[in-house]
């Protein structure tokens, strides 16, 4: 009890030390936030002074113009004079601000607009008056014009004067000699009315304007706000006038706003202090339940660690920690044991469709039938997403272990409902034997990686056990992939060409473009050997895109040559026509090369379209707006209806060559290749026939009305070069296939 009463009071203690650290560094900040805020409404005050200070000269600089006008229009002609009046209204009319104003020949005030209220004026000597001498006399002398004032009026009231000389601008005796003074008044009251002052005076400012003389020094202040100028927070501004400077003097009064910022702050601060004190306070008079809870939690941690928390199976941290003491085991105990990797066929395709939740439902499943399928030994595991690793620690033998590896497929198999739904799933399994292949974790990973890859190769749902020559296909496997990867790359691909002929006009009209991989080491590589790796190994789309570029490079050849125009026929895959770039792609070809759409064409087979008609029809739409052909490739081997086909933008139809090969001798492929060629005339489709070898077969296509036809009758695939000495027009009856 009395130590956890010294515990009680030493975290008081400790508290009470922190509340009044923090409260002090808050108290710091306080103050420091004050004088920022104060140096940055001092910075806002100056910008007003200063904006006030520029109006104010504006105002009074936009006045002082109107005695320059008048002093100018007399200077011209004295007897203006009598039109002062009119002169006078005019720029009052024209320039705000100004009260009243006068005309002084020989200095004398004889003339004043308006008259009314400022009849006290008339008569005054302004070269000799007490208050206007020296000024005036510097004006004449200096011939520039003068303010005087702020000065008390003879007529009342407190106005600055602007006065400018006037000399006669006449020729002769008498030219620049002195005239007399054309001056305004311009009271000072309605001119800083207009210039916001008062405005400001009502938001709270402090406001006083005053005059230096320039000789006595002597201050004159002629306007103060009611309010009085707070020295703590004053902020002055010149105004420059022809007769010297004013100060505009402002300040406003702050204290409120500091008084409400350091209460406010200081209550958040109390309020920060005291939580943190309190919290504190409790974290140290709970050590004990503290350190329980953390205990507990340390424990959760370690059981979470290695325990997958969907299926609550051992996870991939777990096999990580503990494979290096099973296969210490095994060793040990000159046991059997295997290493067994797998993953669920398609099952993204759950996840994609169907949603995740169903797909972590599945997975529970699979774990479970898992874990019922293997011996208390055996060690079930979740990698992560659908991948498993079973570890059989005590196999008698090989047979054992594929015994095994069939039941994990066959409860794999069995129906699994979820949700009123039923899912058949299946699975392939890649095998490794311990410590046959290995000893190490790393290397029985690899290597039943390896034999999951081939177990799939082979067509999925089945199990494979590693043994070399996997690797060393794997490792050939991927040779190839970078070889291909490297002929793209390096342009080893190149295009043969076969033409395509017209059967009534004898005319080559198109070519197929037919790719080539020019291996620095096997030769002339045909596609059948190279397009199925780019499709495995994701480089189809690459391939596919080289190939349409190599295209347009040669027809924009052919173009240069000056060679008859051809429309030349690229093969495309599922994986290309489902690839949202290829439209823009072929946008970007058309744009680059200067080649018209209507020079291309596609050809896809039925079973492309067939992967997603809907798609496919509007990828082919777009292309068909570029102009481009659409042909369906080897036409009566896939499974595309008459309804399916009246609903795509097809232009052409090729028959398959295996329609056309026993054409001589088969009355049911004559028959199907007439009713192909009848059906595609009645929707607008033309025909043409691939895998023409003799002049029998051409003659019978042109019984048939066949459009087109394309085979080794005609040429064989021709490289580039040949192809450009291909002539247009042929004798086909003069033609041989062996020959070509």
């Amino acid at each position: 009890m009395l130590r956890n009463r010294i515990k009680d009071r030493r975290a008081l203690l400790i508290a009470t030390s922190i509340f009044v650290a923090i409260f002090s560094i808050c108290l710091y900040f306080i103050h420091l936030s004050n004088t920022n805020f104060s140096q940055n409404q001092r910075l806002l005050l100056s910008g007003i002074a200063r904006s006030q200070a520029a109006e104010i000269e504006r105002s009074l600089s936009l006045s002082f113009t109107s005695t320059q006008i008048l002093a100018h229009q007399i200077a011209l002609d004295q007897d203006k004079v009598a039109y002062f009046n009119s002169y006078a209204s005019n720029i009052m009319q024209s320039i705000p601000g100004i009260d009243s104003i006068q005309l002084a020949p020989n200095g004398i005030i004889e003339y004043i607009y308006p008259l009314a209220g400022n009849e006290a004026a008339l008569g005054l000597d302004v070269l000799n008056h007490p208050s206007y001498r020296e000024a005036a006399q510097l004006a004449i002398k200096e011939k520039r014009m003068i303010a005087v004032g702020p000065v008390k009026l003879v007529q009342g009231g407190i106005a600055v004067i602007s006065r400018t000389p006037i000399f006669k601008e006449t020729s002769g005796p008498g030219a620049n000699e002195f005239w007399g003074f054309a001056s305004a008044l311009i009271y000072l009251t309605p001119l800083l009315e207009s210039s916001g002052i008062h405005k400001l005076e009502s938001e709270g400012y402090a406001i006083s304007l005053e005059r230096r003389h320039n000789d006595s020094n002597e201050v004159f202040e002629f306007y103060r706000s009611e309010r009085a100028l707070d020295s703590s927070a004053l902020v002055q501004a010149e105004i420059t006038l022809p007769s010297g400077s004013w100060t505009l003097s402002l300040s406003h009064d702050i204290s409120n706003n500091l008084e409400t910022r350091t209460i406010n702050m200081m209550a958040i601060s109390l309020l920060l202090a005291s939580i943190c004190a309190w919290s504190l306070y409790n974290i140290l008079i709970r050590p004990l339940e503290l350190q329980k809870e953390v205990d507990k939690k340390t424990l959760e941690l370690k059981e979470l660690a290695f325990k997958d928390p969907l299926t609550g199976l051992p996870n991939r941290r777990f096999l990580n920690d503990r494979m290096t003491d099973i296969i210490q085991h095994i060793t040990k105990h000159h046991s059997f044991g295997a290493f067994i990797y797998f993953d669920l066929d398609n099952f993204k395709s759950i996840n994609d469709t169907i949603g995740h939740d169903v797909g972590d439902k599945v997975l529970i499943k699979i774990a479970e039938r898992l874990s019922m399928q293997t011996s208390d030994n055996d060690v079930v595991v979740r990698l992560g997403g659908d991948e498993f690793v079973i570890v059989l620690t005590e196999a008698g033998s090989v047979e054992e272990v594929r015994s095994k590896a069939q039941n994990i497929l066959n409860c794999t198999q069995k129906i699994i409902s979820i949700d009123y739904r039923e899912f058949k799933q299946s699975t392939s399994l890649g095998i490794t034997l311990i410590p046959n292949h290995g000893s190490q974790l790393l290397t029985l990973m690899q290597c039943a990686d390896v034999a999951l890859y081939e177990a799939k190769r082979r067509g999925k749902n089945q199990f494979v056990i590693f043994d070399e020559s996997m690797r060393q296909n794997t490792i050939n496997m991927h040779n190839e992939e970078l070889a291909l990867a490297k002929a793209i790359e390096e342009e080893q691909l190149i295009l043969h060409f076969q033409p395509q002929f017209d059967l009534e006009l004898n005319k080559i009209i198109g070519a197929e473009a037919l790719v080539r991989w020019e291996h620095p080491e096997k030769g002339l590589v045909y596609p059948d050997n190279f397009i199925p790796l780019a499709e495995q190994s994701g480089q189809i789309l690459e391939l596919g895109n080289y190939v349409i570029r190599k295209s347009f490079e040669y027809l924009a050849h052919r173009e240069q040559l000056g060679l008859y125009p051809i429309l030349l026929h690229i093969n495309l895959s599922s994986l290309q026509l489902n690839d949202p770039n290829l439209v823009p792609y072929v946008k970007q070809m058309i744009q680059q090369f200067k080649i018209p759409g209507h020079y291309i064409g596609f050809e896809i087979t039925e079973t492309t379209l067939l992967t997603d008609i809907a798609h496919a029809k509007k990828t082919l739409e777009q292309l068909k707006m570029l102009g481009i052909c659409v042909a369906i490739d080897d036409f009566g081997t896939g499974f595309s209806s008459l309804g399916q086909l009246k609903n795509l933008p097809v232009d052409l139809l090729k028959i398959d060559r295996s329609f056309v090969r026993d054409l001589e001798t088969d009355k049911d492929d004559r028959m199907m290749v007439e009713a192909i060629i009848a059906m595609a005339h009645k929707l607008d489709i033309m025909v043409i026939a691939e895998g023409v070898e003799t002049i029998e077969q051409l003659n019978m296509l042109r019984s048939f009305n066949c459009d087109l036809g394309q085979g080794y009758y005609i040429s064989r695939p021709i490289a580039e070069d040949k192809f450009d000495d291909f002539p247009e027009t042929i004798i086909v009856e003069s033609f041989t296939a062996s020959s070509v």
